[in-house]
Order: structure tokens, then sequence, then C-alpha cells
């Protein structure tokens, strides 16, 4: 069972954005998908499963980028 909330953006009102975060902790599960030794995308997650079933889908549809899941404190990613 996901949390999932629904907010919508002032600039953008009709943009909806919903954020699965269920359990938000100290934390966040950071995902890199390297390519070519060079970052193509930064994920995070809020937990580990969620972070390792991403790179299980990844891996599936490309083959050739590297993941890294490494944990991070979330508040160096929000105030």
């Amino acid at each position: 069972m996901t949390n999932k909330s629904t907010k919508t953006d002032g600039a953008w009102p009709q943009a909806e954005w919903i954020l699965g975060f269920g359990h938000m902790g100290d934390t966040l599960w950071q995902c890199d998908a390297i390519r070519a030794g060079r970052i193509y995308q930064r994920s995070v997650f809020s937990t580990r499963e969620e972070a390792e079933e991403f790179v299980a889908r990844m891996k599936q549809l490309e083959p050739d980028q590297v993941f890294n899941v490494e944990a991070i404190k979330a508040s160096t990613v929000w105030n």
C-alpha cells in the first residue's frame, strides 16, 4: 500500500504531481544511472526497495547503463 498525495502547482495550475512517499525518514536512496562514465540520470526514492525495483526494471530496458544505489541524508536534498 502506498500513501499517495496530490498537489497542484500555482505556476502551472493544470499540472498535478502525485507524490508516492509513504514514509519519509532521515534517509533517502539515490540511484544514479551511468553511461560511458557519466551520470545520465539521477533519481531519489524514499526506500531502498523502491530504488532496487527501479534498477531491476531499468536494467531490462537499458542494458548499457550501470546503476549505483546509495543512501543519502534527506537534509542534503531538502532544507
